[in-house]
C-alpha cells in the first residue's frame, strides 16, 4: 500500500504524520518512508540518536526505485508547496492521499486550496486528518470537522492532539511513543487509531474490488 501525505499548506504536521503512520504500519509489515520534503524533515529525524530511533528506513525520491520492491507499505512525505502538476501526480499515484489539516483560519485557507485541486482532478482516494487539535474547551477542531462533513469531505474519525511532545520526539529522533508522559501516550494512541482506520479501509477496498 502506498500512502502519500500532502498539502498545499506547510506547518500542518505533514512530516510528523508521515513518520507516525509509518511507525504504526511498520508493526504490521515492512514499511519504507520516502522523504520528498524540501527540508528533509524525516531524514533529519532519522539521523538523530545515531539513526537507531526510527523503526523504518527513510530514503529520498531518487533512492526509492532501489528499495520500494522490498516493502509492503510505502509512506511518501511531500513538499509543502507542490505545483499543481506535482500535486496531481502524487494524488493519482497512491492508494490513499492523507491531507493533514490544522483547525486555524490561516491553515484552512491551504486546506481549501487542496480540496479544490482534488475536486478539479476528480480524486476519490483521499481523507483529511485533523492535526494539532487544541484541547477543550476549544471547539476549533469540532467546527472544522463539522464543516468537512457538511461538504461530504472524507475525514478520519481520530484527531491528532496538539502537544509539545512531538517536538521532543523530533529532537530525540524517535516516534512519540519513545517520549514519556500522558500527552505523548495520547498522541501515539491517536496515530495508532488513524493507522487502524487506514488498514480497515484498505481491507474493505480490496473486498469491494474482488466483488
Amino acid at each position: 500500500m502506498i500512502i502519500t501525505v500532502a498539502s498545499y499548506k506547510g506547518g500542518v504536521g505533514k512530516s510528523t504524520t508521515a513518520v507516525h503512520l509509518a511507525a504504526f504500519l511498520q508493526r504490521t509489515a515492512p514499511t519504507l518512508v520516502v522523504d520528498g520534503d524540501k527540508i528533509r524533515t524525516p531524514t533529519k529525524w532519522s539521523q538523530r540518536g545515531n539513526g537507531a530511533g526510527l523503526p523504518f528506513k527513510v530514503v529520498s525520491h531518487v533512492q526509492m526505485i532501489n528499495h520500494i520492491r522490498n516493502y509492503r507499505h510505502v509512506v511518501i512525505d511531500t513538499e509543502g508547496s507542490l505545483s499543481d502538476a506535482d500535486f496531481k501526480d502524487v494524488a493519482e499515484n497512491c492508494d490513499l492521499l492523507v491531507i493533514p489539516a490544522v483547525p486555524e483560519t490561516a491553515a484552512t485557507d491551504g486546506l481549501t486550496e487542496t480540496l479544490a485541486m482534488l475536486h478539479k482532478i476528480n480524486s476519490k482516494h483521499y481523507k483529511v486528518l485533523i492535526t494539532m487539535a487544541p484541547p477543550k474547551p476549544s471547539t476549533d477542531a469540532h467546527q472544522l470537522r463539522e464543516m468537512l462533513i457538511s461538504q461530504n469531505i472524507p475525514v478520519f474519525e481520530t484527531e491528532i492532539p496538539k502537544t509539545k511532545a512531538f517536538d521532543h520526539a523530533t529532537a530525540a529522533g524517535v516516534p512519540i511513543y519513545g517520549i514519556k508522559g500522558e500527552r505523548a501516550e495520547r498522541a501515539w494512541a491517536a496515530y495508532e487509531a488513524t493507522g487502524k482506520e487506514i488498514l480497515n479501509g484498505e481491507a474493505a477496498r480490496q473486498v469491494r474490488s474482488v466483488g
